[in-house]
């Protein structure tokens, strides 16, 4: 998990749940491992808008973002997804 952060900072990671901007964020998280959850995610700066399909999250990174740089679209498929309320949707 260091490594995707050391090369995609905006993407953070914690299994402390008292660290999540839930409701500026699209949070995402595989099955639980045998030391806890551990939870990802973008903040809306980063976020253009997310969309869900059939359990797939799509984000497509702001234009202001660095993601944007190195990308077009992030998808997503985890167990468990959270689209936080100030994040856009589309």
């Amino acid at each position: 998990m260091d490594t995707l952060k050391q090369k995609i900072p905006e993407i953070q990671c914690s299994s402390d749940v008292n660290e999540i901007p839930w409701e500026d964020a699209v949070v995402w998280s595989g099955m639980p491992r045998i030391d806890g959850r551990i939870y990802e995610w973008i903040t809306k700066e980063h976020i253009r808008y997310a969309s869900w399909t059939n359990g797939h999250i799509s984000i497509m990174p702001s234009p202001k973002s660095m993601l944007s740089a190195s990308c077009q679209c992030i998808v997503i498929q985890g167990a468990f997804v959270w689209i936080g309320k100030n994040v856009v949707v589309g």
